[in-house]
């Protein structure tokens, strides 16, 4: 590549100042607390009461999938990150879009045969282009600033539309004197269990198999394996739930399929909707959530989920809900229309500003 004028390559071990590793563990984090905590995930969505590191860093996910994340306060980190500060001629700010808009370098890093991770080495050897100029970076910076923040805004607008739905179910069902009976009174609940290992493939040979909420796309799971000798199904019309972590998140299931051990198939009988069930269950997550219990992973049981208490209230009022729920995912598919255009906007962005087409 034919770098513009005024721009250089280097290779970020050049420029990269590696801090010592924590030794706090993931499972440390929780869903509260007074600061950031970063784990081997490409989201942060952990907090801790207690801190490493104070400043401005970039925060590496070292094992499972690639992932980078930029702070600049006080935060913590589990074992499984690199921490690394930048030298001050080029913005931590820069290199943070840089490698965010190029994730599929530092995914291309991670190997091993069970648990795949990336080498410190591996980084270091990643190539750098970028403006001598510290006023040109800070420029390109300002951009991208401007158009993440316009992804934040749209991503609090699909949270809002969700608590509505949340708040809507609070509203119609959970402060009035609805009754409420064992979700197993008014379902066919079914547990999964996992196929022999020898029956998977990729290649669309025999029954669908899902095994937990990995494999789900924003509403329906999407089918990534398949299995030759199935064991427990799901079919259409039904509830998937996942009951390990992350357990409690709910997608509708549209076919027949096989699900393993991280999930359970959950199929309305003729009291209670489809619709009803699935906003029912969306609206309860935190609290399935809260009864998982288990020390490698959190997990909730057969019993536990047959004895779960939910509201039931006459037909009539299930399908008025029903209506505003259809209602809001018409608009949450607009919604989603509109995240796909700023995504793409937002990447163009960053190939362009990589390569000093941006009008600065």
């Amino acid at each position: 590549m034919k770098l513009p004028e005024g721009w250089k390559e280097v290779e970020l071990g050049k420029i990269f100042d590696f801090q010592k590793k924590s030794k706090i563990k993931a499972g440390q984090g929780s869903k509260k607390g007074k600061y950031k905590f970063f784990t081997s995930s490409d989201k942060q969505t952990k907090f801790i009461n207690e801190y490493n590191q104070d400043g401005e860093f970039l925060i590496f996910a070292t094992g499972g999938h690639a992932g980078i994340h930029y702070c600049n306060e006080k935060f913590a980190t589990s074992t499984d990150c690199f921490i690394v500060n930048v030298d001050d001629k080029v913005l931590i700010k820069y290199v943070y879009y840089y490698l965010f808009g190029r994730i599929s370098l530092l995914e291309e890093g991670f190997k091993g045969a069970g648990l795949k991770h990336i080498s410190k080495g591996y980084i270091q050897d990643i190539k750098l282009f970028y403006p001598e100029d510290k006023e040109t970076q800070k420029a390109i910076v300002s951009i991208l600033e401007k158009a993440e923040k316009s992804k934040e805004w749209r991503k609090k607008a699909d949270d809002l539309t969700k608590e509505f739905l949340k708040s809507l179910h609070v509203e119609m069902f959970e402060k009035k004197n609805i009754t409420e009976v064992k979700l197993s009174e008014v379902t066919d609940i079914i547990m999964g269990q996992s196929p022999p290992g020898d029956s998977y493939n990729e290649g669309n040979e025999g029954t669908p198999f899902f095994q937990g909420k990995s494999e789900f796309t924003e509403k329906y799971p999407l089918v990534k394996k398949w299995t030759t000798k199935p064991t427990k199904m799901a079919k259409p019309n039904s509830v998937l739930m996942s009951v390990r972590a992350p357990v409690g998140s709910v997608n509708l299931c549209n076919i027949d399929c096989c699900i393993g051990r991280g999930l359970a198939s959950i199929l309305p009988k003729d009291k209670i909707t489809l619709e009803f069930l699935y906003s029912t269950l969306q609206a309860m997550e935190d609290k399935i959530a809260n009864m998982g219990s288990g020390s490698t992973f959190k997990a909730i049981t057969s019993s536990q989920l047959r004895n779960l208490k939910i509201p039931l209230p006459p037909i009539s009022l299930q399908n008025k809900f029903a209506s505003i729920v259809k209602e809001v995912e018409a608009m949450k598919e607009q919604q989603k229309h509109s995240k796909n255009h700023i995504d793409k906007l937002f990447n163009a962005l960053m190939q362009k500003a990589f390569k000093g087409e941006l009008k600065i």
